[in-house]
């Protein structure tokens, strides 16, 4: 029987113990070489639970041994995390953190691809943005194309398949708010997002303070630092939303700055960016 070498052993215990600060209460381990991870989601916080053993020769020579549980995971979903384990296990490195980052975003990859046609609007978008029923939609349709006609969407763009695309529109209240963002969730390709990260900022009285706001749709310091944006070019009395459809590849932190980039381009193009603004002070935050 092999033992377990020192060089081993302290890679290991230092590699849980990064995981345990990390995953929290979502990190569990079983026994000995035995862990159990819940994949955290904006939609299902334990839709994706892994199971993982360290063999003795982990990380020098052998990979971790890892199993995906879930009712909503797939034969094909289990055999192409098994296969990106593969692909990025080196030798003598230890790979937890960096397989369960790509977990943690291709889950949302994959809970896209199951997503309903686009004659169906998202439960957990309807509850989020107040989206009215299928029914209710057909009947404001005068209401949509008066909304579709401020609306301005920037030009897609693509990073490492992941792509990337600006909405924007004049608003001057939160009703105004919520109409727009009902408004783009009624097309099936925006509804179908992985994320629809929102920010708006309003002006009010003598412009000395401001309404706004920011949503993160799941990606999550995205809407803060959108609403940061708007809040450096002295951008009013509009609402910004970028869609992003995840591609399987991850980004880290460059998601940001794409996210970012989208928007201020838009805001750039329809006039929104002004030159020593004042930043003002928030009135009041409103979900």
């Amino acid at each position: 029987m092999t033992s377990i070498s020192g060089g081993d052993n302290i890679q290991q215990e230092e590699e849980i113990l990064a995981l345990q600060a990390i995953y929290a209460e979502a990190f569990t381990a079983t026994s000995e070489g035995r862990l159990k991870v819940c994949i955290p989601s904006a939609e299902a916080p334990s839709r994706v639970v892994v199971s993982v053993y360290l063999p003795e020769t982990y990380p020098s020579s052998s990979p971790p041994v890892v199993e995906l549980h879930g009712s909503a995971i797939s034969a094909d979903q289990q055999a192409e995390a098994i296969q990106h384990l593969d692909e990025i296990f080196q030798p003598g490195e230890v790979v937890l953190f960096e397989l369960l980052a790509w977990l943690q975003e291709q889950e949302q990859y994959w809970r896209a691809e199951d997503a309903p046609d686009e004659s169906c609007v998202p439960e957990l978008l309807c509850e989020h943005f107040n989206v009215p029923t299928p029914e209710a939609t057909a009947a404001q349709a005068p209401c949509c194309d008066e909304i579709w006609s401020i609306i301005t969407s920037g030009s897609p763009f693509t990073e490492k398949k992941s792509v990337f695309q600006a909405h924007l529109a004049p608003v001057k209240s939160t009703d105004e708010v919520e109409k727009v963002i009902t408004t783009l969730l009624t097309n099936g390709k925006i509804q179908r997002a992985t994320h629809n990260i929102m920010a708006y900022r309003i002006a009010v009285l003598d412009k000395e303070t401001f309404l706004q706001d920011y949503d993160d749709d799941g990606e999550s310091a995205a809407g803060g630092r959108l609403l940061r944006l708007l809040t450096l070019v002295g951008a009013e009395n509009v609402v910004v939303v970028v869609s992003r459809w995840f591609g399987g590849v991850l980004l880290g932190p460059a998601r940001f700055t794409h996210i970012n980039n989208a928007a201020r381009q838009l805001l750039d193009q329809c006039g929104y960016i002004r030159t020593g603004a004042k930043q003002g002070k928030p009135a009041r935050r409103a979900r």
